[in-house]
């Protein structure tokens, strides 16, 4: 059989999306024998007993809704109507669960190991990741955390002054387009915004000037890697059953064989700023080493290199393939995610311009400088304010999803009825049921947050209602 799966492509561009789901549902049940029982098993799901919306079809269930919504309010839609605690409909009518209760959530949360995430989300985030922090399995992961001495508050604050200087760079960029056109002239904030934070999560992350600020997209690592994100972007439900096709028989496409040209890319560059990195540490003195090995690679590679040259348990080092996944980790946790942010923040300040006013005048009875410290922008409190309120409202992330690797009991903070009328204190699933956790409507649930819940009011974070305390996450008493 040839790898090559474009040849595929007319004819499957000739056929409807439905029959194309079906042809892939008996492709996939006649190479696996288990998909079958698998299917056959979901419709035992006691998932099936929750309430929640009807299935949209036979094929897809409610997946085709939430693949076109899936940064709306649909979860809060469904929340509003059937409850915490909603099951949808997946594919060939497996139940899915979407639960709001804290309780239940802290649960999921708390065991990695009998809820991680999806075996095929763990392969993409690989693939992309590479052996990084978002993509390691649980070991790995305690190793890569317990070895990693670069994300403390010292060495964060340490790093502030980089922060500021694009910033400040940004802002002088802003300010010379605009003087060009008196008569006003639109920006692209997000783009300005994610050349500044690339930039900042190379020089901090792991010494690597990309200076798109004034390059623009010309560097090969960060042309690579912004295609690789781009190309997840663009999914539709045809796209994404002709990738699983393909996938499933170990074929290939055009868009495939180029996604992993720029995995390529984006590999061969890392490792040589990894082998750049642990040839500099080796040769530099002590002296040296704060003044020339402050990015968060270095610190990691310094940690490595003391575990053997100390003699200590080098069981416990990262290798080098992991040190590798750092640098996509850092691009993909620190790049977009914090230009979005940033970009809603200013969206938000924009349709308030109360709240722009009030935060311009705590600045500037502040009196802060070009380069103000971490200190100093600690004491300003409805700035903290704007960030909370900014990351609650306008997620970056609005879901995350777990599947359970065995039959478990999660328990809930309240009882609930069922579709039949009775009462549970508990949620009961089978092994390969996918819970779903709603970030954005857990963010904007009015039981929490109060009847004002939709709206963007910083103020709220002065006095904050009792249930917010309850709210899981890692910071700020949101599940952003």
């Amino acid at each position: 059989m040839s790898s090559n799966f474009d040849s595929l492509q007319p004819l499957a561009s000739a056929l409807t999306i439905k029959t194309l789901l079906w042809a892939g549902l008996g492709l996939v049940v006649f190479k696996y024998g288990d998909g079958l029982f698998w299917v056959v098993k979901s419709w035992a799901s006691p998932l099936r007993r929750l309430p929640g919306p009807k299935s949209d079809s036979i094929l897809l269930g409610n997946l085709l809704t939430l693949f076109k919504r899936q940064n709306s309010s649909i979860w809060e839609e469904w929340t509003e109507k059937y409850g915490k605690n909603v099951r949808y409909w997946g594919f060939l009518g497996s139940s899915q669960l979407s639960t709001t209760d804290m309780r239940a959530i802290n649960f999921v949360l708390s065991q990695p190991t009998m809820f991680p995430k999806s075996e095929r989300a763990r392969k993409l985030l690989a693939r992309i990741l590479g052996a990084g922090l978002l993509s390691a399995d649980l070991d790995a992961h305690k190793r890569q955390v317990a070895q990693n001495p670069a994300f403390g508050p010292p060495q964060i604050r340490a790093l502030v002054p980089v922060f500021c200087e694009k910033a400040n760079q940004l802002r002088d960029i802003w300010l010379d387009t605009i003087s060009n056109d008196p008569e006003g002239i639109t920006i692209d904030v997000l783009q300005g915004l994610s050349a500044a934070t690339l930039d900042i999560i190379g020089t901090t992350g792991f010494g690597y000037d990309f200076n798109s600020l004034q390059r623009g997209d010309e560097d090969e690592l960060a042309q690579a890697f912004s295609k690789i994100f781009a190309s997840r972007d663009d999914r539709t439900v045809f796209k994404t059953m002709i990738e699983l096709l393909a996938e499933l028989f170990g074929l290939s496409t055009e868009e495939t064989r180029r996604f992993d040209a720029n995995i390529k890319t984006v590999n061969r560059i890392g490792m040589r700023i990894v082998n750049d990195k642990k040839r500099m540490l080796r040769q530099i003195s002590k002296a040296d080493d704060d003044s020339k090995s402050r990015d968060i690679l270095s610190l990691l590679i310094k940690s490595n290199l003391a575990q053997e040259t100390s003699g200590g348990n080098t069981d416990q080092a990262m290798t080098d393939h992991e040190v590798l996944g750092q640098i996509s980790t850092f691009l993909a946790a620190g790049h977009e995610t914090t230009a979005t942010s940033t970009t809603w923040a200013l969206y938000a300040l924009t349709l308030h311009p109360t709240v722009q006013d009030k935060l311009r005048q705590e600045l500037i009875n502040a009196g802060l400088g070009e380069e103000p410290s971490m200190a100093e922008l600690e004491k300003l409190p409805y700035l903290d304010n704007v960030v909370h309120e900014s990351l609650r409202v306008y997620p970056a992330v609005p879901m995350v999803a777990r599947q359970a690797v065995q039959d478990a009991v999660i328990p809930v903070s309240e009882s609930y009825n069922d579709r039949y009328g009775v009462v549970h204190s508990s949620i009961s699933i089978q092994k390969w049921d996918t819970v779903r956790i709603p970030i954005l409507a857990m963010n904007r649930a009015k039981d929490v947050w109060g009847e004002d819940a939709l709206e963007f009011k910083p103020e709220r974070w002065d006095n904050l209602p009792p249930q917010v305390k309850e709210m899981p996450g890692l910071w700020g008493n949101i599940m952003t």
